[in-house]
C-alpha cells in the first residue's frame, strides 16, 4: 500500500547557483513512499487563507488575508473574513508569525498562545529568527497553563477514538465480511484476525513519528485495561462490529495516533521571518504543527531560508496559492498535475500503437522506458518554466524596494483573492488584507493593517501598550 506526495519545486530563491537548485527541486519532484493506505492519511481539507513572504537584502515583507473557518465539529463550518494572522513575535519587533491553516492548537487560539509567549519572551533575544522557532515549540509543550494535563488528556481521548474509528474503516475496506451480520461469527473473527495482522505490520513498519517517541507509545501499550474497556463500549453500540476484538483495536488505536498522527490531529502552519541579532539579512523557518499526542508536542519543520551575501532574494506563497502559483512558476499545481498524467499516457500509448503494428516489447522493459522517458520530459518542461518566468522573477525581487515588496504582496493576494471569490462558494480567500515589513532597523512596520477598535476611543489601551514597551 503505498501513500503518494507530490512536491513541488520550491519557490524562487537565488542562492548563486540557480541551476543546482532548480535540479535539487527537480529531483524532489515526486517521491512515491511506502505508509498505511488509509483515507484518514489523505484528509486535506481545503486550505483556509493565503498568505505571502518575500525576502530581500532590504527587508521581508510578509502579507496575509483574513479568510478563517471554524467547525466546532460541526458539519456546517463557519466562514469568517476577519481574522488576525500576522504577530509581533518580540517586544523589539525584530521577529513576526505568520499562522495558516487550523486557527488554534489543542483548542486554544494560535493568537492567544503567540501573544503569551511573546509575554514569557520579554526582553530576550536570539542570535537568530530560527532559535525563536525553538523557543515557541519550547514554550508550548507541555505547557501547564494553556494546555493543563486534562485538557492534554481529552485530547488523547478525542485522538483515539478517531484512531480506532479509522481501524474499523481499513479492516471494512479490506474484508467487508467481518461486518456481515449473517456470517458466522468464527469466520468474521478469523477475518478480523487476518486483517489486524496485517494493520499491525504496516504500522511496525511505518514506526512512530518523529518528534515523538516510542518510550512514550510503550507506556501506554502497558496499561491498556481502560481503553480496552472505551473500545467496548463503543463496540458495543454497533451490532455489526461483534467479530471486534475490543483489546486488539485499542492496540492498534495507539499504534495509529503514534505512527500518523498527523492524519488525526488537525494542523497549523507558522511562518517566523525576521532577523536575530546576529543576522544582518532577512530569514525564515516554516514550521507545521498539529498539537499535542500525550505530553508531547507533534511539529515537523518545512522549510527555512536565510538571505546571505550570494542569496540574494526569495518569494514563498503559503497555504491556497494556484494563481500566484501561476505568477511564478508558469503553471498552478492542477495544470502540473494534468502535465504529468497526460505525459505518461502519451508515453505509455507509443508501445500501444507498437503492438497494434506488429512490434511488441516486453511490458516491463515498455513501463521502465515510458517512466524515464516522461520523467526526463517533466525535468525539461519545468526548466522551460524556470526559464521564462523565474528567473526573471527573481532579477527584480533582488532590486525591490520594501514599497514595492508591500505592493507585490497585496497584489499577489488581490489575484488569490478574486479567483476563490469567482470559482468558491465558501470563498476560502478573501477579507482585508495585512501587510507588514520587517528591516533590520525599523524592525516590524505595519503597511496595511486592519484592526477590531478604533485606537482614538481606546487611549488607555494605547498607554498601556507604549508602557509594555518603555
Amino acid at each position: 500500500m503505498q501513500l503518494h506526495r507530490s512536491y513541488r519545486n520550491e519557490r524562487i530563491a537565488s542562492d548563486g547557483n540557480g541551476h543546482q537548485q532548480f535540479q535539487a527541486s527537480i529531483d524532489r519532484f515526486r517521491i512515491r513512499q511506502t505508509a498505511l493506505d488509509t483515507s484518514v492519511l489523505l484528509k486535506a481539507g481545503h486550505r483556509m487563507t493565503s498568505e505571502i513572504l518575500i525576502l530581500n537584502k532590504r527587508a521581508a515583507v510578509i502579507g496575509a488575508d483574513s479568510a478563517m473557518t471554524s467547525s466546532w465539529g460541526g458539519d456546517h463550518p463557519r466562514f469568517s473574513k476577519s481574522a488576525n494572522k500576522i504577530f509581533e513575535l518580540t517586544r523589539q519587533g525584530s521577529i513576526a508569525v505568520a499562522i495558516y491553516g487550523s486557527a488554534s492548537i489543542d483548542s486554544v487560539p494560535w493568537e492567544l498562545a503567540i501573544k503569551l509567549f511573546r509575554a514569557h519572551l520579554g526582553a530576550r533575544t536570539f542570535g537568530r529568527a530560527s532559535d525563536y522557532a525553538t523557543a515557541i515549540l519550547s514554550f508550548l509543550t507541555a505547557n501547564n497553563q494553556l494546555f493543563p494535563p486534562s485538557v492534554r488528556n481529552d485530547s488523547t481521548g478525542r485522538q483515539f477514538d478517531a484512531a480506532i474509528e479509522e481501524i474499523v474503516r481499513m479492516t471494512r475496506r479490506a474484508d467487508d465480511s467481518i461486518f456481515d451480520r449473517d456470517a458466522p461469527i468464527d469466520r468474521r473473527r478469523a477475518a478480523w484476525t487476518s486483517q489486524t495482522k496485517q494493520i499491525r505490520e504496516l504500522l511496525d513498519a511505518t514506526g512512530v513519528v518523529e518528534p515523538l517517541s516510542a518510550q512514550a507509545l510503550n507506556q501506554v501499550l502497558r496499561d491498556l485495561a481502560p481503553w480496552t474497556l472505551r473500545a467496548e463500549h463503543q463496540i458495543s453500540k454497533v451490532a455489526s462490529l461483534a467479530a471486534v476484538n475490543a483489546a486488539e483495536l485499542a492496540e492498534l488505536g495507539h499504534r495509529l495516533r503514534y505512527a500518523a498522527p498527523q492524519s488525526l490531529i488537525p494542523g497549523s502552519g507558522l511562518v517566523i521571518v525576521g532577523y536575530g541579532e546576529e543576522q544582518i539579512f532577512p530569514a525564515y523557518t516554516q514550521l507545521e504543527v498539529f498539537g499535542h499526542v500525550g505530553d508531547e508536542l507533534l511539529h515537523g519543520t518545512t522549510g527555512a531560508f536565510e538571505v546571505t551575501h550570494g542569496g540574494a532574494a526569495r518569494i514563498q506563497p503559503l497555504a491556497s496559492t494556484s494563481m500566484i502559483d501561476a505568477f511564478i512558476d508558469g503553471y498552478d499545481r492542477t495544470l502540473e498535475a494534468a502535465v504529468d498524467d497526460q505525459s505518461k499516457l502519451g508515453f505509455e500509448s507509443v508501445f500501444q500503437c507498437l503492438h497494434e503494428s506488429g512490434i511488441d516489447v516486453p511490458r516491463d522493459l515498455a513501463g521502465a522506458i515510458a517512466g524515464v522517458c516522461q520523467q526526463r520530459f517533466m525535468v525539461d518542461w519545468k526548466r522551460m518554466n524556470w526559464q521564462h518566468n523565474c528567473s526573471p522573477l527573481l532579477r527584480v525581487l533582488q532590486s525591490l524596494d520594501v514599497p514595492e515588496m508591500a505592493d507585490l504582496v497585496e497584489a499577489l493576494l488581490g489575484i488569490e483573492s478574486l479567483k476563490e471569490r469567482v470559482t468558491s462558494s465558501s470563498e476560502s480567500v478573501g477579507g482585508p488584507i495585512d501587510v507588514a515589513a520587517i528591516t533590520k532597523e525599523e524592525g516590524l512596520v505595519w503597511i496595511r493593517r486592519k484592526h477590531y477598535f478604533d485606537a482614538a476611543m481606546n487611549t488607555r489601551y494605547v498607554s498601556r501598550l507604549h508602557k509594555s514597551f518603555d
